[in-house]
């Protein structure tokens, strides 16, 4: 994509089922980090990870299927198949243990695959995810739902109606808008619509909720850095993750800590120049080698 001309992007073919998967890495000498965005997010939300990661570490970012450039099917969202694609990924790149990040979703996706796959994941990053969801977060993601399959007239009237949602408000950046004009494509009569197909969207919030993930936790053993943001995705008692909860996780696997990046919600934990995540990730990578 345009807006990363420091590296490289390209289509990579014959992944699990056949699904052609957009990968964008950011060169670097060192690990190899490969990244797993959210539910209805793409590969760009890491632009501040690899910001503060290269050169000292590669960066590899896809997008899932079913989102921004990779393919579409009409079916076959869940965390399982995401599992079978990120380990073709690995294989295709000849990585036999990576270290993995994953924020919402995206941690979860690694959850699985760090539990299922302990001896292909070096160290894992979770940022505000990896847990079982409480029922009422999915009425707080609604609007991000809600968007999918909606056009705008205009990208400026798509970023304006974005900038006024309450997670929004305030919290506005360069990331987040490079996110978003990465997340839309133009009609033919010059409006936007999000990149993901609301059918593929729908299909992976089912999967999800009948997924159970505390069943992975114990299994999984490498070093672990939970980041927890600690406001509300709508209001400000709505945040993914609590902190018991946050504790909990930490408690069920073996190797983990907790740091919590205050004045963050769970959008802008990592769309965003936060130093506490920047300082955090820099000394668990460091820690170890």
């Amino acid at each position: 994509p345009s807006s990363f001309p420091e590296g490289s992007s390209l289509m990579l073919t014959g992944i699990a089922t056949g699904v052609k998967l957009a990968v964008h890495e950011w060169p670097g000498n060192g690990a190899t980090i490969l990244c797993i965005h959210g539910l209805t997010a793409n590969h760009t939300c890491w632009e501040s990870m690899a910001e503060i990661l290269t050169p000292d570490y590669r960066v590899i970012a896809y997008d899932l299927r079913g989102r921004g450039d990779s393919d579409k099917p009409p079916t076959g969202y869940s965390v399982p198949i995401h599992a079978e694609d990120l380990a073709a990924l690995l294989d295709h790149h000849g990585l036999k243990r990576v270290i993995l990040f994953g924020h919402s979703l995206g941690a979860n996706i690694a959850v699985y695959f760090a539990g299922r796959y302990p001896g292909r994941v070096r160290k894992l990053v979770l940022v505000d995810g990896g847990i079982d969801v409480r029922a009422e977060i999915f009425d707080s993601l609604r609007p991000a739902l809600d968007r999918l399959g909606i056009e705008f007239p205009s990208l400026s009237m798509f970023l304006a109606v974005l900038q006024s949602l309450p997670m929004f408000a305030g919290r506005w950046n360069e990331y987040l808008e490079r996110y978003f004009c990465y997340d839309v494509e133009s009609t033919p009569g010059g409006a936007v619509r999000s990149k993901a197909p609301k059918h593929a969207i729908e299909e992976e919030v089912a999967n999800f909720a009948r997924e159970r993930f505390w069943v992975y936790h114990h299994q999984i053993r490498c070093p672990t850095l939970i980041l927890r943001a600690p406001d509300g995705l709508l209001t400000e008692t709505d945040c993914l993750m609590t902190q018991a909860e946050a504790r909990a996780l930490a408690r069920a696997i073996p190797k983990a800590k907790v740091v919590v990046v205050p004045n963050t919600n769970h959008y802008t934990v990592l769309l965003g120049k936060n130093e506490k995540t920047r300082r955090a990730v820099r000394s668990f990578l460091r820690s170890g080698r």
